[in-house]
């Protein structure tokens, strides 16, 4: 069921019940207002016949000789003459027979009518006799130590045919009200649930993989801001399925950069053994030869194992110890001494003394890698930074109102720089800002990947700042630890 339907039904359904409570306590109040005046104008028409009949009763009291059962019916006849209409009728009941009869089809069976609770003289009720209604009046007094009952009779027909007529007339408004009332609120829910349909359809558009389609709802209610956060979510989710859609081609195109990588040294390794196994070669040429294939041997080592820690690292806890940033650094110094004389490159390191906290190995791996992209991304005769400081961070909610000290480890060069575009991709999983030049230094893109990885486990950050042609910047804060 559509929602403009609920809508229309829920309302017409509230409407006929107000409208419904509302006319039945009118119409109760109106009966009741109505029957409290007819039954008071009877009950006074009553009275005055009771005091009609005991004051003729109390003229034959009087007199010598008298019988009560053959005067009444005098007395009704001329009281009923005298005081009442001929719509009325008159019974009188004397010793709980009756003696007087107005009308021949005046009911005797009124015991309920003539029956009074204690201390009770007056009694009513209303009765329907042959589609007719009809309200009874009965008074009860004592004559000679015997009851004596005067009950009139008003036909009350027109009284209820008119409240009929107004619950008839009520009824047909009120069915009047209701279609005219449904037919507005179904046009206003159609109105209101528009917005609604056209949202659905967008809604329909986008889960069929149309993730450029958006809602054009323009109304400040709750739907236009449902639309709003639509279109963000829309956008959100278009700008994730690029960046998954960015992450699938990255990848596929690092299987492709990875099986190039490993093919050319498996190529040259296989050549080179075929030649040593079918050709007669000098020493020299063997030893070449074996140089060779234990160099590329190695590359290809040196890639399973960066691909390897990188889907290892992800899954696995790392060990946390207290770590000297000096011994870090020399350490790392080592490492990159040889590849960086060999490119001709200046090296200068400056470090802080402090006790960090971490796996040794994993960041020595993270700096070399840093180290080594900055040595690939720097001509001979150009110069590298690598230094350590503590740096204490301003007092905040965080750190409970002490001043917090964080070690930050810089590796500064003055190469190529990194493009903006580059920038925000450049610590992504298989990702080569220059492939050419990754390739040609032996690379497969997996450094940078790697380290972003490694700092993560270690809830460290990293900062780049770079500019074409001018260098990059590249800070680590890590936590310190007591010594």
């Amino acid at each position: 069921m559509k929602f403009r339907h609920k809508v229309l039904i829920l309302n017409l359904l509230l409407l006929s019940l107000t409208t419904c409570i509302v006319g039945f306590l009118l119409m109760k109040r109106s009966y009741r207002l109505t029957m409290d005046t007819a039954v008071k104008s009877a009950v006074t028409e009553n009275n005055l016949v009771q005091s009609s009949v005991e004051y003729s009763i109390l003229d034959v009291v009087n007199s010598s000789r008298y019988n009560l059962f053959t005067s009444l019916t005098g007395i009704g006849n001329q009281v009923y003459s005298g005081m009442i209409s001929g719509e009325e009728a008159l019974a009188i009941r004397y010793d709980e027979q009756f003696v007087y009869l107005s009308q021949k089809d005046f009911p005797t069976e009124l015991e309920d009518l003539c029956t009074f609770p204690e201390g009770v003289r007056k009694n009513y009720l209303i009765r329907e006799e042959n589609d007719r209604h009809f309200l009874y009046v009965a008074s009860s007094s004592s004559v000679d130590k015997k009851n004596l009952d005067i009950i009139t009779r008003r036909d009350i027909t027109d009284i209820m045919d008119v409240l009929e007529q107004n619950i008839r007339e009520y009824r047909r408004i009120t069915a009047l009200i209701l279609g005219l009332s449904g037919l507005l609120i179904y046009i206003l829910s159609r109105l209101l649930t528009r917005p609604l349909e056209t949202l659905s359809k967008v809604t329909d558009s986008f889960a069929d993989g149309d993730y450029s389609v958006r809602s054009n709802v323009g109304s400040s209610d709750e739907v236009g801001v449902l639309s709003e956060r639509f279109n963000s979510m829309a956008d959100s989710v278009e700008a994730h399925v690029e960046e998954l859609n960015d992450m699938i081609h990255r990848r596929e195109q690092f299987v492709a950069d990875f099986t190039h990588e490993i093919k050319t040294p498996m190529t040259s390794i296989i050549g080179y053994a075929d030649t040593m196994r079918s050709v007669e070669l000098s020493h020299e040429e063997e030893q070449q030869a074996l140089s060779y294939i234990f160099s590329e041997g190695k590359r290809l080592e040196a890639m399973s194992m960066k691909l390897f820690d990188l889907l290892y690292l992800k899954d696995h806890p790392i060990e946390q110890k207290k770590i000297s940033a000096v011994q870090l650094a020399e350490s790392i110094y080592t490492s990159v001494e040889p590849m960086l004389k060999a490119a001709e490159i200046t090296f200068s390191m400056n470090f802080e003394p402090a006790v960090l906290i971490g796996d040794p190995e994993l960041l020595k791996t993270v700096f070399i890698n840093l180290i080594d992209n900055s040595r690939k991304a720097s001509k001979a005769g150009d110069k590298i930074e690598f230094t350590g400081v503590v740096h204490t961070d301003p007092v905040s909610d965080s750190n409970a109102g002490k001043p917090a000290e964080t070690y930050y480890i810089t590796v500064s060069d003055h190469g190529i720089g990194i493009s903006e575009e580059d920038q925000k991709k450049i610590f992504d999983e298989f990702y080569m800002a220059d492939k050419s030049r990754t390739r040609a230094a032996g690379g497969a893109g997996l450094g940078l990947s790697l380290a972003a990885v490694i700092l993560e486990r270690h809830d460290a950050k990293i900062e780049l700042q770079s500019k074409l042609g001018e260098g990059t910047n590249i800070t680590v804060k890590l936590h310190l630890t007591e010594a």
